[in-house]
């Protein structure tokens, strides 16, 4: 994806992200053992977004400590790339607006989450900074529901096209309004 919204340059987007899977090693679906996950690592791009967290937080599997643990792993294993390291951004995912939907535990998601992300950020030295999807969509008051429920879909996890919209804009918000210049050839990656 081109954009022309940040002056002249443009800048190459490239989606790594794997439905479903978790930062956790001992998860269901660990992002680890995909191919997205290697790919992302020879994509030797400037920019990473790092978004796990919602599957991680299944009542049958979730531990905070284990999170945290292979959160801060996955970082590592980015910032190992070069160096210097590329910039890593660390984006809180949106809220849950349903309890229990998909096995999701909503305290967790919706309260721990939020804490945990840029708590994970301020102790490491290689994150650039934190997107806050999650009160673009809604946050703790649940306030955004338009964005997880209409004509599209209502499953009250996933957003539907507009709320895609506004995680783009934050994340792009975030990334181009704070002054970070990708190369023209190398591409910022969304996890």
């Amino acid at each position: 994806m081109s954009s022309s919204l940040n002056g002249d340059r443009s800048h190459e987007v490239t989606n790594f992200g794997v439905s479903g899977t978790t930062v956790m090693k001992s998860g269901d679906s660990p992002y680890w053992s995909t191919d997205a996950y290697q790919e992302a690592l020879d994509s030797d791009a400037d920019v990473y977004v790092i978004q796990l967290g919602t599957n991680d937080a299944k009542y049958y599997q979730w531990d905070e400590e284990k999170y945290v643990d292979d959160y801060n792993a996955m970082i590592e294993s980015f910032s190992a790339l070069r160096d210097p390291s590329p910039d890593i951004w660390l984006s809180i995912p949106p809220p849950l607006y349903l309890d229990n939907i998909y096995e999701m535990n909503q305290t967790a998601i919706n309260e721990a989450l939020p804490i945990l992300v840029p708590f994970i950020a301020s102790e490491n030295d290689y994150v650039t900074g934190v997107i806050d999807v999650f009160s673009a969509l809604g946050g703790a008051d649940l306030s955004k529901y338009e964005f997880f429920c209409n004509e599209q879909s209502c499953d009250q996890c996933h957003p539907n096209d507009q709320g895609y919209s506004v995680m783009a804009a934050t994340v792009y918000k975030a990334l181009f309004m704070n002054g970070v210049k990708p190369s023209d050839s190398t591409p910022a990656l969304e996890l």
